[in-house]
């Protein structure tokens, strides 16, 4: 009596979730295998405790909308722009070849129409990084193949999805199927006689959808999702329902061209790449409750339409079979022509390769939608299933046996902006015009801004407070952000330790201004961090807005003075992007700034070192002045005493690489001749 209530159904779809996976990964089965199996068991062709058609196949119907609405949000634009020439190669061979392989046999041996098979061929066209985890626990991540086959990987789901967009557009397609091919059996229930499309009657035609939902994506739905995150919805709880809202938007609006409304959820979720950090909180809400309810329900109700009896028959294991050689062949054919082009080494072609064969949830939600709309019958569907184990099995030994012949690539230095640990401290600043500037150099590398506080005795409640006003503050930019407080012996062990448990990129330490008697008679807080920090370190006092960005390069004779003028200058560029301003670089060779500092229009350049004294006492209220530390070490103390008067109102920003930030003449210390940092 129980069984097909609401209740019932819910514990058994849960219970599936929990223990599936991890009764079939005990026998080296990939996790969504043990997922679908659990619909099998428990659905209407074994136990029947779970119904097609129900509440588990609703929440399925919402998990392939979460699917690729995660696949959207989580797509790093950067890496694909770094490795855009390999990735577009890699990816556009590794669609084409399975692709047309998959086109030339279905339709040879099948009949099957031209966008039916066009649909299979985008299946395994596809592909999943099922085996990714053991190539980053192996350190391998950076290596150039990986990042190739990673990029290349999101190219090739792209062209599925377009193809994808284009059949389920389609009003109505006819099917001829062959009597004789394999078997009379096997084509008949691979091709249907007809194919109805996912919405009969469109409101849009499709030449007008495409662009409408383009639109909508990329460039509405974002501005309107800033809007909300930094007027409206700075909760958590208020983010999160909006993104979900963003997903069914773009599927709503996908739907009225007669679009599969996974389309637009794919869309929507890259639109709103840039307004939610990959590593940022409301990520790990949005993944976390994909990944522990929608997806693998989704997972759950393709089982629920699989007869088992059917699963190990002749006729779907052939096809099986087919299958899974449409991607061994095809990715391994596009491996080799993509490493000989680029001189990859053979160990390097395995690893890409092996890779890229893995095919999942992505795999069967296009098989899913076909199966749904008619284009192939449930034989194609269980035919996925064995095809998808099959290539599972291949990566995961495949990858193994590369890993091991692939040597280590030289550690890669975190981006400037990647996490950016912000000291609440104000000392008479602006906190929101301060936090801005952080919030500016992360953006741009989609990164954090984490608020922190070290108390002193009895101090922890005004700490806590001043991390909550930080936290507010960075949510009003539009950021989410988790705010620290430390008790620790001091404010410089507090804040290393942080910087180390944080794994940061940059340190951001607010500064009351140039005191250089005082701080050489008594020294400072940012002294002690800034030499003994091991990533760069930037003291800041941000007063007001500013229109304008004035660079003292300062001298350049040496390695770390170089490097360090070319970290103010990654920054300029950081906090352009966000913010458009006008620059002034005054330096004495100004040419590693014109690649450095962004759009040239705005840009003035000054190598009169003769005028540059009088040119910061001319700084207006509304510019930023923006040195690497280096300059202050070189000042006389006659032209230090000037330069603090002249910039006692100032927006200040002081730079240096690891160990090297001072903002007093009494603790310069010796710099490495090495640089630390690489600005990026």
């Amino acid at each position: 009596m129980l069984v097909g209530s609401v209740e019932a159904t819910l514990l058994i779809l849960l219970l599936v979730i929990v223990f599936g996976p991890i009764l079939s990964e005990r026998f080296g089965i990939p996790g969504i295998v043990g997922l679908i199996a659990g619909g099998m068991l428990f659905g209407p062709f074994v136990v029947g405790w779970l119904e097609a058609g129900g509440l588990v196949t609703e929440f399925g119907a919402i998990g392939i909308l979460y699917l690729m609405f995660l696949a959207g949000l989580s797509f790093n634009i950067k890496a694909f722009v770094e490795n855009r020439n390999s990735a577009l190669v890699y990816g556009l061979l590794g669609f084409a070849l399975p692709f047309a392989l998959s086109i030339a046999v279905v339709m040879g041996l099948f009949e099957i129409g031209f966008l039916g098979a066009a649909l299979i061929g985008a299946m395994w066209a596809s592909n999943t990084l099922v085996a990714y985890p053991d190539v980053r626990s192996a350190g391998l991540q950076n290596n150039r193949a990986v990042s190739a086959a990673v990029s290349a990987g999101v190219v090739a789901d792209l062209l599925s999805l377009s193809v994808l967009a284009i059949a389920t557009a389609t009003a109505v397609i006819e099917i001829d199927p062959l009597a004789e091919s394999i078997g009379a059996d096997l084509v008949e229930l691979v091709g249907p006689e007809a194919v109805q499309a996912t919405t009969p009657d469109p409101l849009l035609p499709l030449w007008l959808a495409l662009p409408v939902l383009l639109a909508f994506c990329l460039w509405i739905l974002p501005q309107v999702t800033n809007w909300f995150f930094v007027r409206v919805g700075r909760g958590r709880t208020q983010r999160f329902v909006f993104a979900l809202v963003g997903m069914s938007a773009g599927a709503v609006v996908a739907l009225l061209g007669g679009i599969e409304g996974l389309i637009g959820a794919f869309l929507a979720g890259l639109g709103m790449n840039q307004l939610v950090p990959t590593k940022g909180s409301l990520m790990d809400r949005l993944d976390f409750v994909g990944s522990t309810v929608f997806v693998p329900a989704f997972l759950v109700s393709i089982g629920l339409n699989i007869d088992p009896a059917l699963l190990f028959d002749r006729d779907t294991i052939v096809l099986g079979l087919l299958f899974t050689a449409f991607v061994v062949v095809g990715k391994s054919a596009a491996a080799v022509v993509t490493g000989v082009l680029f001189r990859f080494t053979w160990s390097e072609v395995g690893l890409m390769s092996s890779l890229s064969f893995g095919q999942a949830a992505s795999t069967l939600a296009i098989a899913q939608v076909g199966f749904t709309l008619g284009f192939f019958d449930q034989i194609v569907v269980n035919a996925a299933v064995l095809a998808i184990v099959a290539t599972a099995l291949i990566t995961s030994y495949g990858t193994r046996i590369f890993i091991a012949r692939v040597p280590l690539p030289p550690e890669e230095r975190a981006e400037v902006g990647e996490h950016v640990l912000f000291d609440v401290r104000a000392h008479g600043a602006s906190l929101d015009e301060t936090v801005k500037l952080a919030v500016a150099i992360a953006r741009p590398d989609d990164g954090l801004v984490i608020p922190y506080g070290i108390p002193g005795p009895g101090e922890r409640d005004l700490a806590k407070a001043m991390v909550e006003e930080g936290v507010a503050a960075v949510a009003a930019q539009g950021l989410d952000a988790d705010g620290l407080v430390r008790v620790d012996d001091s404010f410089t062990d507090g804040t290393l330790h942080l910087v180390e448990e944080n794994k940061a990129s940059l340190v951001v330490l607010s500064w009351a201004g140039p005191r250089f008697a005082s701080d050489y008679m008594f020294g400072n807080d940012i002294d002690r961090v800034g030499v003994m920090s091991p990533v760069p370190t930037m003291a800041v006092r941000v007063l007001r807005p500013w229109n304008r960005i004035v660079v003292a390069l300062g001298k350049l004779d040496t390695g770390w003075r170089r490097d360090d003028a070319e970290l103010v200058l990654a920054i300029v560029r950081r906090l352009r992007r966000s913010m458009p301003a006008s620059v002034l670089v005054v330096g004495p060779d100004v040419s590693i700034a014109i690649d450095r500092v962004g759009d040239a229009e705005g840009v003035e350049f000054d190598t009169d070192l003769s005028r540059r004294h009088a040119m910061i006492e001319r700084v207006e209220p509304d510019d930023l002045v923006l040195v690497p530390a280096h300059v202050l070490h070189d000042l006389a103390p006659m032209a230090g005493w000037r330069i603090t008067r002249s910039l006692g109102d100032a927006n200040l920003g002081v730079l240096a690489g690891p160990h090297r930030l001072t903002v007093s003449k009494g603790v310069t210390r010796q710099p490495m001749t090495t640089p630390t940092w690489t600005p990026g």
